[in-house]
C-alpha cells in the first residue's frame, strides 16, 4: 500500500503542459478583467466631468434665461428710458442679480455687458469682491474675441480656479447684451464625488467579485487535474502490469521451444553416452542443433532487452546515403555468402535528416535481415534485396525491397505484434523494434506486397533542418 501510495504522489506531482496553459489562460483573463477594470474607472471619470460640463452649462443656460426675462419685465414696466427709469432700471437688475448669486452656492459672480464692451450691472458673492479686477479680462469684445469658457485663476485664493461662462441674451430676436458667470467647478465635482465614489466602488465590487469566482474556478479546475492525474497514474500503472504479463507470457513460450530442444538434445546425448555405442556423426548434429537453440535464446534475451529498454535519442545530424553504404558494406559478406544480391539505389544524395543514427541503423538492419530471410526461400532464380533512399514532399523514404514471396494475407495483421515471426527459428522482435525506434523519431514505418513478387518496407522521416539537396 505504501509504494502504491508513493506512486501515485510521484504521478500526481508532474506538471502537464496543459497545466501550465491553464495557468497562463487564467493570468489573461485577470488581465483583461483589469484592463476592462481600468477602461471603466476612466470611463465613470470622463462621465463625471461630461456630466459638470453639462451642470455648468444647463446652470448659465438657466440663469441667462432668467435675466432675459427680468430684463424684459423690467423694460415693459418702466417704459421709456430716462433719466429716473434709468436708475431704477439698474436699481432692480442689480437687486435681481444679487438675488441670484445669493441662490447658487456654486456661483461667484453675475454681470451683464452691452455690445460695447461695457459692464451694465454685476453682482459678486461676498468675500469675493476681487474677483472684479478680473472682469477686464474677461469682457468680450470685438477687440477682445475669447471662448464662450474661460478657466480663471481667482485672485482671492490663488489656490483657486473657476470657469467663466458667457451666454448671449437675446432681445427682440437679436444678441443685446452678454451675461458672464463665474461658476465654482470644484464645488461641482465635490458634489459629484459622491456619485462617482459610488460608481467606482461598484465596478471594483464587480470586478473583484468575478476575479474571486475565476480564482474559484481555477482552484476547483486544479482540483479535478489532480484527481484526474491519480485516476490516470492508476490507468497507466494497470495497463503497465498488463502489459508487462503480455510480454512475460510471450517470452515464457518463446523460451520454452528451444528449451525444449536443447533438453531433448541433451537426453539423445545421453542416452548416446549410456549405450556405450557413440555414433559421434549424430553427436555432432546434436550438439549444433542444441548451439544453434542457444544462439537463438541469447538473440531472444538481446533483442528483448533491447526493446524493455528506454529508447536515449542522440540526435545528430547525418547523410542518409552514408548510412545505407555502411549498412551494405556490413551484411556484403554474408549476403555474398548466400548467394544474395543487394542493390543500391538513391534519388536523393547529400540529404540528411536529424536523429539517432546508431538506432536508425539497428532498425534498418532489421528489415535487411528480413528481406534477407525471405529471399532464401527462393529454390530457383537470382536472389535480390534492393536498398535506397528518395526524397518525396520533404520527408526522406528508406526503402527496402526484396523479391522473396511477399507478405501472406494471414501474416498481414500480426506483421508488427510482439513475439510473432513466420519463420522458423524467428524471435518475434524485429519488426516491432524498427517500428518503436522509427516511431520515436516522429517517422512512419509501412508495407506493401510488390506486383512483381516479394515485399517492401518503407520508412519515412521528416527531412533535418538545415538539410539540403545537390545532384
Amino acid at each position: 500500500m505504501k509504494d502504491k501510495k508513493s506512486f501515485r504522489a510521484h504521478i500526481v506531482k508532474g506538471q502537464p503542459i496543459f497545466k501550465r496553459h491553464l495557468y497562463i489562460s487564467s493570468a489573461l483573463f485577470v488581465i483583461i478583467i483589469l484592463v476592462i477594470t481600468v477602461i471603466l474607472i476612466g470611463l465613470a471619470m470622463g462621465y463625471s466631468k461630461d456630466r459638470i460640463n453639462a451642470e455648468m452649462s444647463a446652470a448659465s443656460e438657466s440663469l441667462a434665461q432668467q435675466i432675459r426675462e427680468q430684463i424684459q419685465s423690467v423694460n415693459s414696466r418702466l417704459g421709456i428710458s430716462n433719466s429716473e427709469t434709468e436708475f431704477q432700471r439698474n436699481t432692480e437688475m442689480k437687486s435681481f442679480l444679487e438675488g441670484l448669486v445669493g441662490q447658487q452656492e456654486e456661483l461667484h459672480y453675475i454681470f451683464v455687458q452691452d455690445l460695447r464692451g461695457e459692464i451694465l450691472w454685476s453682482s459678486v458673492k461676498r468675500g469675493m469682491e476681487l474677483e472684479q479686477n478680473q472682469f477686464s479680462k474677461v469682457l468680450i469684445s470685438p477687440r477682445n474675441s475669447r471662448p464662450p469658457k474661460k478657466l480663471v485663476a481667482a485672485l482671492s485664493n490663488p489656490n483657486m480656479t473657476y470657469t467663466d461662462l458667457i451666454e448671449p441674451i437675446l432681445l427682440n430676436d437679436q444678441p443685446q447684451v452678454f451675461a458672464h458667470f463665474g461658476i465654482d467647478q470644484n464645488l461641482l465635482e465635490s458634489r459629484f464625488s459622491r456619485i462617482q465614489g459610488s460608481i467606482l466602488n461598484r465596478i471594483i465590487l464587480g470586478s473583484s467579485v468575478v476575479v474571486a469566482i475565476l480564482s474559484l474556478a481555477l482552484f476547483y479546475v486544479l482540483w479535478l487535474l489532480k484527481r484526474a492525474q491519480v485516476v490516470e497514474a492508476e490507468a497507466h500503472e494497470a495497463d503497465r502490469l498488463a502489459y508487462l504479463g503480455t510480454l512475460a507470457g510471450g517470452l515464457a513460450h518463446e523460451i520454452r521451444n528451444p528449451l525444449s530442444a536443447i533438453n531433448l538434445n541433451l537426453q539423445m546425448i545421453e542416452e548416446d553416452l549410456s549405450s556405450g555405442e557413440t555414433d559421434f556423426s549424430e553427436l555432432s548434429g546434436l550438439l549444433k542443433g542444441t548451439k544453434q537453440e542457444i544462439k537463438r535464446l541469447e538473440r531472444l534475451a538481446t533483442n528483448f532487452l533491447f526493446y524493455a529498454k528506454p529508447l536515449g535519442l542522440e540526435e545528430q545530424e547525418f547523410d542518409v546515403s552514408e548510412l545505407l553504404d555502411d549498412i551494405a558494406s556490413l551484411v556484403a559478406r554474408e549476403y555474398e555468402g548466400e548467394g544474395i544480391r543487394l542493390s543500391r539505389q538513391d534519388t536523393a544524395y547529400r540529404v540528411k535528416v536529424k536523429g539517432d543514427r546508431d538506432l536508425l541503423k539497428q532498425a534498418i538492419l532489421n528489415l535487411i535481415v528480413n528481406a534477407q530471410d525471405a529471399v532464401k526461400v527462393r529454390a530457383d532464380g537470382q536472389r535480390c534485396v534492393t536498398l535506397g533512399a528518395a526524397l518525396e514532399d520533404h520527408q526522406m523514404v528508406i526503402r527496402v525491397e526484396d523479391n522473396g514471396p511477399g507478405v501472406r494475407p494471414e501474416e498481414a495483421q500480426n506483421l508488427f505484434n510482439l513475439f510473432y515471426s513466420g519463420k522458423r527459428g524467428g524471435t518475434g522482435l524485429g519488426l516491432p523494434i524498427a517500428q518503436r525506434i522509427v516511431e520515436s523519431h516522429g517517422g512512419t514505418i509501412d508495407w506493401k506486397n510488390r506486383p512483381e513478387g516479394g515485399a517492401e518496407f518503407s520508412i519515412r522521416l521528416e527531412v533535418g533542418f538545415g538539410s539540403g539537396k545537390s545532384t
